[in-house]
């Protein structure tokens, strides 16, 4: 009797560990899935996942994701989500969140707040299948850094970026250069996507809208250039794994052919797909919001080379994401190379110790 009993107890664990791994994984690391947001000067607001035998959560700032340098905590949470006031700064801030038991986290706000460039990103942050998380403050995906302002660069420089990463195309960068003043770091120029003269004009813009408005949810394309430029892609991720970090990837909206590059690169770290669109569609957040949408106009309308700024119709259009794009892109890449591992090797030429060499370097456990 007491054999069968002990049997059926340990049937019952076992079926939690099978069907609840979120329960088991959030009691056996303690904090998971963290998120930050700025919602005014100073006050954030952190929420995650934990089980309640982890206990509170003491919480210290810092302005390095790596170290805790400060020995007393900011606050202690005990119940999430909680506002957190933090000293105002100058340059980055993450929160490292220690509970009582388990594996310390850190977490910050995704959208990096600069003046001149509203779709500036930090991909850290993101869990992966095995349960590992993407560092933070090593990748970042932006639009490009044309608009950036002095206080903008003072803010890059205290983030000790090393690479600037630029796929558009001559034309476009002839026409609006980066501006980085103070100690600019190294900029790789690779071209990717159509338009490879730059050639962006009104009449393209209206072309773009038509084709836009003329596709419906099943014959969208997906990204071509995935995997007709898969080796551009391939040149930045060879200098992620030869250790060039920080890094910024950027293009002119910081949303299609940066889109693709941030979806190849979190799909290689094992982020669940999900997950990846999730980060993809974020730029409609960004760009399209009430303290950003008129700098997006104002942006398009230069681009484009228009005598006036877009409508507000226009301006959605263009810059809106769809899950389906993406999706719609993984379809081909498997298509064509038959699996997302054999893209990596075969079209972006990513060796096995490469990409052994990014994800040591990117995730954390």
């Amino acid at each position: 009797m007491r054999l069968r009993l002990l049997g059926a107890v340990l049937l019952f664990a076992i079926s939690v560990t099978l069907f609840l791994p979120g329960v088991s994984s959030i009691a056996g690391t303690g904090i998971e899935n963290p998120t930050c947001e700025l919602i005014s000067p100073g006050i954030y607001r952190i929420d995650f996942q934990a089980s309640s035998s982890q206990g509170p959560v003491q919480v210290f700032t810092s302005a390095r994701p790596d170290l805790i340098d400060s020995t007393v905590p900011l606050l202690t949470i005990r119940k999430a989500p909680a506002e957190v006031r933090a000293p105002q700064s100058s340059g980055r801030v993450y929160f490292h969140l220690k509970p009582a038991t388990g594996v310390t986290r850190v977490v910050s706000i995704r959208r990096v707040p600069l003046e001149g460039a509203k779709n500036f990103r930090d991909l850290g942050g993101y869990r992966t299948s095995d349960g590992r998380y993407v560092r933070w403050g090593l990748v970042y995906r932006s639009d490009y850094l044309t608009n950036l302002t002095a206080k903008d660069s003072d803010y890059l420089n205290s983030l000790g970026i090393r690479l600037v990463c630029d796929v558009r195309a001559d034309g476009e960068r002839a026409r609006s250069p980066d501006h980085w003043t103070g100690n600019a770091p190294e900029f790789l120029f690779v071209p990717i996507g159509p338009n490879r003269d730059g050639t962006l004009t009104p009449d393209e813009l209206k072309r773009r809208v038509t084709t836009i408005n003329a596709q419906t949810k099943d014959s969208l394309r997906g990204y071509d250039y995935a995997i007709s430029d898969a080796q551009q892609y391939g040149k930045i991720l060879r200098r992620i794994a030869a250790g060039d970090l920080p890094t910024v990837e950027h293009c002119t909206s910081g949303k299609d052919r940066t889109g693709v590059f941030s979806a190849i690169l979190l799909t290689a770290l094992g982020v669940p797909r999900e997950e990846v669109i999730q980060d993809y569609l974020l730029t409609n957040r960004y760009l399209l919001a009430s303290d950003s949408i008129q700098s997006t106009t104002e942006n398009l309308q230069k681009i484009f080379g228009l005598a006036k700024p877009p409508d507000a119709a226009t301006v959605k259009t263009i810059m809106n994401t769809r899950p389906e794009t993406l999706e719609a892109t993984f379809a081909n890449i498997d298509k064509f190379f038959g699996s997302f591992d054999n893209y990596l090797r075969d079209g972006l030429k990513i060796s096995d110790s490469e990409l052994t060499m990014i994800r040591q370097r990117l995730l954390e456990p």
